[in-house]
């Protein structure tokens, strides 16, 4: 499959799973009206057009991602949100670093994708204005639901999956926080929701699309399927149901602290 397929595709399931999950997320974040916000690893940018209603006209959200296919794809699907641009770009090189230009920086389930974590920090640090935050949800671990998927599934292609991950915790995340100059406001976890595939298909599609098409739906055999939804999915037949009950993903929102007044 193509890689703008492999783009659509995760268009299709980020509206669903993620964005139910990253609208929940930023009640505690609270985007403000007139608010520059950076959303940073934004995929095909559903959560960037809701970001960019929060934000109001008198804002404006910058939303960058590495894959420029799924930037393509955000470009097409958004072109009546006005104040809201996608641009190719990563946790490295995004528009605004280091000159104190955002409000807030969201980033939704992409830390565990970045390998210098600690470099991320202090860009983020360094292009955020006094008394700015950034919003971040991300995996510590591999969930128990995709580890049993990419082993069971597809367990040729385990290693290079489990390869692309790069997982910190969370203790360690909260330590390279405070370390870029960040205050922490809160830090917690949050239990997953559960998953809801309506057949076998969207069950390949899912995992497809979300690990860039490493994952092989032709190495999904209806023998491997059917022994795999049998043995986690409630009631075992259509539409399939995976609980989430018992695992969990990880929230982070911190504060750039304010400059100091200095005495005259």
């Amino acid at each position: 499959m193509s890689d703008v397929k492999q783009a659509v595709g995760y268009q299709q399931i980020s509206a669903h799973f993620q964005r139910q999950d990253g609208k929940r997320f930023l009640e505690d974040a609270r985007p403000c009206p007139g608010d520059s916000i950076l959303d940073l690893g934004c995929g095909t940018g559903e959560l960037s057009a809701y970001l960019a209603q929060l934000a109001g006209q008198e804002g404006k959200v910058v939303a960058v991602d590495p894959d420029v296919d799924r930037i393509q794809v955000a470009q097409k699907s958004h072109t009546s949100v006005k104040n809201l641009v996608f641009l190719e770009g990563s946790a490295s090189n995004f528009p605004g670093m280091g000159t104190e230009t955002y409000d807030i920086i969201f980033c939704n389930y992409v830390l565990h994708w970045i390998p210098d974590k600690e470099e991320l920090f202090k860009n983020m640090f360094s292009s955020l204005k006094p008394t700015g935050k950034i919003a971040l949800q991300y995996s510590d671990h591999m969930p128990t639901l995709y580890d049993h998927a990419y082993r069971e599934l597809n367990p040729e292609n385990i290693n290079r999956i489990i390869d692309m991950h790069y997982f910190e915790s969370r203790s360690g995340v909260e330590k390279m926080c405070k370390a870029a100059g960040f205050d922490i406001v809160n830090s917690y976890d949050v239990k997953r929701s559960d998953h809801q595939f309506e057949n076998g298909e969207s069950i390949r599609k899912y995992f497809w699309a979300t690990t860039h098409g490493v994952f092989d739906p032709q190495l999904v055999t209806e023998d491997r399927l059917t022994t795999f939804c049998n043995r986690y999915s409630i009631g075992g037949g259509a539409p399939f149901r995976f609980l989430g009950e018992g695992d969990f993903h990880s929230a982070l929102i911190a504060v750039k602290p304010a400059k100091p007044v200095l005495a005259g």
